[in-house]
C-alpha cells in the first residue's frame, strides 16, 4: 500500500490501484499519460526500493503486462 498514493502523485499517473485476489495474488493496475512518464515512474527510487523488497515476498519473478488503451479514457464531470 505504501507505493500506491506517491505513485498516484507522479507526474503523468492516471489510474494506479492495488487489487486483491482471492487467491491472496496481488496486482497493480496502472494507467500513464506516456511510456515516458511511466519510465520516469519506473526509474523513482520509490519502485527500485520496492522492486528490491519484493522478490524477499513473492515466489519467482513478478509478472508484468502492458498494452495500448484501445477505449476511450472517460471524462470526469463535476
Amino acid at each position: 500500500m505504501g507505493l500506491v498514493e506517491p505513485s498516484r502523485g507522479h507526474e503523468g499517473s492516471l489510474e494506479y490501484h492495488l487489487h486483491e485476489q482471492e487467491d491472496g495474488r496481488f496486482f497493480l493496475y496502472e494507467v500513464w499519460r506516456s511510456q515516458e512518464d511511466l519510465d520516469r515512474h519506473n526509474a523513482t527510487e520509490l519502485l527500485r526500493d520496492f522492486m528490491k523488497e519484493l522478490t524477499r515476498h513473492v515466489d519467482g519473478a513478478p509478472e508484468a503486462y502492458s498494452g495500448v488503451m484501445r477505449s476511450a479514457y472517460p471524462s470526469i464531470s463535476d
